[in-house]
């Protein structure tokens, strides 16, 4: 049965959602159905002509539009998926309460925006994209679960590959899934440290800066592809690090206990300030110092030294390297970002800190390179 099934209602035999889509979800299906009607108007007449921002820009043009394609063709029956309360399969999979349907469905139509794009330097585009927009309101915090929950249910189900369930149809290629996913993820970000480095690290045109520790013994494009994978997967990795249920690699992985999930969170974070460095100008330099997680000097017995590091030794047994570590399955990166990664996570997991750097006195504002900066030779250890 595919994910992103036939079209809503018809027989059952083809449309296997079709018992799903009369029941308390009547009310938004109509509420949101004209931008629904819409965004599938401008799918079919003006995709081709799109141009999109931040992750779904970082993706071929093809992958993102049979994303959004998909999407708004059969988003009643994501809907109904997302939030089936009484589900036949994948029943490890968290869905959302059928009663936050209402936010669930403003979640889709928001990826499916972002997806879909559109076309630059157009009055009514730019007016449509207005009207089609449902971003998170951070104010909400009900919202803000929902959101976050619809993204790693999504990021969780879909299929990419016949392998990954045998019998069953991809729900669209790997490229366009990866686009589905870190767009669902960008959406459903509600941690303003997050957004942050999303904001730094997917948007067309970033790269990654200079940075210190072992990460500066990697090349930048390692280091910007492993970062960018982190930033597409976090909530993916923080899942896996604090599963109390997995599936696989039971016995010879050990994982951190869920109750350690924020601080597996602060750990990655400084993961990714690591990888992606930093710029040379003044707001660079202002993010870089205020971004960066610690241990705290008063950790009670080291608690948070040893999640730290407990998380590194998971990850290390964790990453894939290369394609022989696990017949049948394809490295998470390439083999140089992973060994950017994985180096990285080692050093955090260590308790290393970075090198204190001391405020540049001066800003060549003109071309963002800052002068009369010294760094100081001091390691801190925590």
């Amino acid at each position: 049965m595919d994910f992103f099934g036939g079209a809503v209602g018809g027989d059952t035999m083809l449309n296997p959602w079709a018992s799903l889509i009369t029941d308390s979800l009547d009310d938004v299906i109509e509420q949101n159905e004209s931008r629904w009607v819409m965004l599938r108007m401008l799918c079919d007449s003006v995709g081709e002509a799109t141009v999109a921002e931040q992750s779904a820009a970082l993706f071929p043009a093809e992958a993102r539009l049979e994303a959004a394609k998909k999407l708004i063709t059969n988003h009643i029956a994501v809907l109904k998926d997302v939030t089936n309360p009484s589900p036949s399969t994948q029943l490890e999979l968290a869905r959302v309460p059928r009663a936050e349907g209402k936010f669930v469905d403003l979640f889709l139509l928001e990826v499916a925006r972002r997806l879909l794009g559109h076309r630059k330097g157009i009055t009514a585009a730019a007016a449509a994209t207005n009207f089609l927009e449902s971003r998170l309101d951070l104010s909400n915090e009900k919202q803000c679960e929902v959101y976050a929950a619809s993204a790693r249910y999504l990021s969780l189900r879909i299929q990419s590959t016949p392998e990954m369930k045998k019998g069953r149809n991809p729900d669209m290629d790997e490229e366009a899934s990866r686009a589905f996913v870190a767009v669902c993820f960008e959406v459903g970000e509600a941690d303003l440290r997050w957004r942050t480095f999303r904001d730094l690290i997917m948007r067309p045109g970033a790269s990654a800066g200079d940075t210190l520790g072992i990460g500066s013994q990697h090349p930048r494009s390692a280091r910007e592809e492993a970062a960018r994978r982190l930033m597409s997967n976090h909530l993916d990795v923080l899942h896996d690090v604090t599963n109390p249920s997995p599936l696989t690699q039971v016995d010879e992985l050990q994982r951190v206990p869920e109750c350690y999930r924020p601080q597996v969170d602060m750990m990655l974070r400084e993961t990714i300030r690591r990888l992606w460095g930093r710029g040379p100008g003044p707001e660079d330099f202002a993010l870089w110092q205020s971004l960066e997680e610690r241990i705290d000097e008063n950790d009670p017995g080291g608690e948070m030294q040893a999640v730290w590091g407990a998380t590194a030794a998971y990850l290390d047994g964790r990453v894939q390297r290369t394609p022989e570590q696990k017949a049948g399955r394809e490295p998470e990166m390439s083999l140089a970002a992973s060994t950017a990664f994985l180096q990285v996570v080692t050093e955090i997991g260590s308790g290393r800190r970075l090198e204190v750097e001391e405020v540049p006195t001066r800003w060549n504002l003109a071309i963002g390179i800052s002068t009369g900066a010294e760094k100081s030779s001091t390691c801190i250890l925590s």
